[in-house]
């Protein structure tokens, strides 16, 4: 059961993370000046034609939530605990690997 509730926390807080504005992008404009744009990293992996990967971890999130819910309300059910457990570690890992692709991810304005 606690397991259940900490997936839940864990996916609501990895939605947060890449929502969240951390990234500063700088460009120098045809003026000569410097312009900076603050991005998350969904935001970032969109410029950049990468958002496949945080679709499949949105994804990975959403059984992940479905099934905890499922748990905790009672379905004893061997399948949906290793549906759970799976979509649990598939979202962390890819939720790593959001975070890393982001971080290298550069575009051009």
């Amino acid at each position: 059961m606690l397991w259940n509730i900490i997936s839940v926390i864990a996916n609501v807080a990895y939605y947060m993370i890449m929502n969240t504005s951390f990234y500063v992008d700088r460009a120098m404009m045809p003026n000569g000046q410097y312009r900076e744009w603050r991005r998350s990293p969904l935001s970032r992996l969109e410029i950049g034609d990468r958002a496949g990967v945080a679709y499949v971890q949105l994804a990975f999130a959403a059984v992940s939530v479905v099934t905890s819910i499922l748990l905790l309300i009672g379905v004893k059910n061997d399948v949906i605990k290793k549906i759970q457990l799976f979509s649990t570690i598939g979202s962390t890992v890819l939720f790593i690997a959001v975070i890393i692709v982001s971080a290298n991810t550069f575009v051009d304005y």
